[in-house]
């Protein structure tokens, strides 16, 4: 039996992410591209337009956003409440990386799987997160444990960034990370070409040092948007080691105007997809409710439902019900198929915090916890008032 402590920790994961307005997770398919480089300068770029903006390194086996930032000797600090803060590096900018949980900086963190998964629920269950209009998620190369469990954590992840260098052999693994995202249905916000040719610094000529149209391919190939071609600069990587974020440290700088240009596509882009998200279908006295169905009567487990009873509603009253099949049982699957026809409540049994968060993310209000009975009798209670829900929340969010 979970104690107290343990049964506060979902509210106050979503209390966190209640306070975070955009969340975004920054990806490659290899090392040694530059996703962290990207990462720190977007957020520092982002604050510099005045939104306030925070910075999670979940590259637990090699934390870098630390040393990038300056906050290296800076040491977590607890809030009114008694729970730690991230740190608060500028005025705008809150930082929370496992370098700052470490004895020493040499310190090796070797952890399998389920401990990095705990570690990054922490991250949002036990420290006490500020307001923030973008919460940059920094994680390892790959579609490995870090990512995934970031995803399932908040469940409702704005958009990915692709981060990659000009080389057909980095975009053949940035593809993947493509893959994984539309697998998990988080929009691609776009890709962010790194090291995209040298401007020689005496004579002006670009010389493309990798070979180039790996990000043209991808483009053409997923339909993802190149948000940027980010050049090789020296000074981008001894602004990195000074701790002293090269985007905002050295503004006159080509390279500093095109991380600017790239962080108002992302704000365009994440509005973009915000307003898309509006279900604009649903107007004033109508509602679309889907009900997931087991031998006619209310699932148990919505994502594992035979059908989904789905009801049109008008000023209060049935107007029409169909049946329909919902696809193959993935995370994220009913959630994004069901913002897909439209619905915008769901009745249903046994569901993940993570799953609520998805459907909310949607704009799919949630009933959870609902009585085992047909779906007509269910959805005549509803529109009685009648609908008594526990609010219970399955707590096997590994079966959703």
């Amino acid at each position: 039996m979970q104690n107290s402590k343990e049964q506060g920790k979902p509210d106050i994961r979503n209390q966190n992410l209640s306070k975070m307005k955009n969340k975004i997770i920054i990806m490659s398919g290899k090392g040694g591209v530059g996703k962290s480089t990207v990462s720190v300068n977007v957020a520092y770029s982002l604050a510099a337009l005045g939104y306030k903006t925070g910075i999670l390194d979940v590259d637990f086996h090699g934390p870098s956003v630390a040393k990038m930032t300056g906050i290296e000797d800076c040491e977590i600090e607890n809030s009114s409440s008694g729970r730690p803060m991230p740190v608060k590096a500028e005025e705008n900018i809150f930082i929370l990386s496992i370098a700052s949980l470490l004895k020493t900086k040499d310190e090796a963190v070797i952890w399998r799987g389920p401990m990095k998964i705990g570690v990054i629920q922490q991250f949002f269950d036990e420290f006490e997160w500020p307001e923030l209009d973008f919460l940059i998620i920094d994680c390892p190369p790959g579609t490995g444990d870090e990512p995934l469990s970031v995803i399932q954590t908040i469940g409702d992840v704005t958009g990915s960034i692709i981060v990659s260098t000009p080389q057909d052999i980095a975009f053949l693994d940035a593809r993947k990370t493509i893959t994984f995202s539309k697998k998990l249905n988080v929009p691609i916000i776009g890709i962010i070409e790194n090291m995209s040719g040298f401007i020689c610094p005496k004579c002006g000529e670009r010389i493309d040092i990798f070979k180039n149209g790996g990000a043209l391919k991808a483009k053409a190939d997923f339909n993802v948007e190149i948000l940027g071609h980010i050049p090789i600069e020296p000074e981008i990587v001894e602004s990195g080691d000074r701790g002293k974020p090269y985007s905002v440290n050295n503004k006159k700088e080509k390279g500093a105007e095109i991380f600017m240009e790239i962080t108002k596509k992302i704000i365009s882009k994440v509005d973009e997809n915000s307003t898309e998200k509006k279900n604009p279908e649903v107007k004033d006295g109508k509602d679309k409710i889907a009900i997931p169905v087991d031998k006619g009567i209310l699932s148990s487990h919505f994502g594992h439902a035979e059908v989904f009873a789905v009801y049109y509603i008008e000023n209060g009253a049935i107007i029409k019900k169909e049946e329909l099949t919902p696809p193959p049982h993935e995370p994220g699957v009913i959630p994004k198929w069901l913002n897909e026809i439209k619905a915008t409540k769901i009745i249903t049994g046994g569901i993940g915090q993570s799953a609520i968060n998805l459907f909310n993310g949607f704009g799919i209000t949630v009933f959870c916890g609902a009585p085992v009975i047909t779906p007509d009798d269910l959805i005549q209670l509803y529109l009685k008032d009648e609908l008594k829900v526990t609010g219970s929340v399955c707590d096997h969010e590994h079966q959703h």
